[in-house]
């Protein structure tokens, strides 16, 4: 399932917002909706740019109905992989669940982007759901849960990855630089 999302800091520079974005994640999570924390794992330096390892949990939220015996609390923590593109102010990302190995494929890139007094957090990428990994799936039910599956776990993304740039905006407004 492809996706994509914006996210928007207003009357906010580039030479603030992409270093904050890239360096500073960890101080921003007070300020993002439906995350609970990140946790730097590694970080590799470039010259291009650092390669960065970050483990995240989001807050449970409310589960469909249909997916309610297969969605676990677990399945919300992942591994983003950011390899970071300086020249660009980009990051091609690729996450990964953290408790349940191999249970989706999701990857993408954020190009963060001035426009005008703005700066504009555009977000793309691809989920795919491995229903053989699902515990306790019976394959029969696997064409129905797994478009359900994908499709909550995107809805669960994009809204945060666009309240990116709203979390930005307040973590700036509480006198963060």
């Amino acid at each position: 399932m492809q996706f994509s999302a914006e996210g928007r800091v207003r009357n906010a520079s580039l030479d603030v917002v992409y270093p904050l974005i890239r360096d500073r994640m960890i101080e921003l999570v007070p300020f993002l909706d439906n995350v609970s924390s990140i946790d730097e794992l590694e970080r590799t330096p470039r010259d291009t740019g650092p390669k960065i390892l970050n483990r995240w949990r989001a807050d449970a939220g409310e589960v469909p109905a249909l997916a309610r015996k297969f969605v676990k609390p677990e399945m919300l923590e992942w591994l983003d992989h950011a390899d970071w593109v300086d020249a660009e102010t980009l990051v091609h990302w690729r996450i990964e669940a953290a408790a349940f190995n191999g249970l989706y494929t999701c990857g993408g890139t954020n190009r963060i982007i001035a426009q005008g007094d703005d700066v504009v957090i555009a977000i793309s990428g691809e989920m795919k759901v491995d229903p053989s990994r699902i515990p306790g799936l019976p394959r029969l039910l696997a064409r129905k849960i797994v478009p359900v599956v994908e499709s909550y776990l995107v809805e669960r993304m994009k809204p945060n990855m666009a309240s990116l740039g709203i979390g930005v905006q307040r973590f700036l407004a509480a006198g963060g630089k």
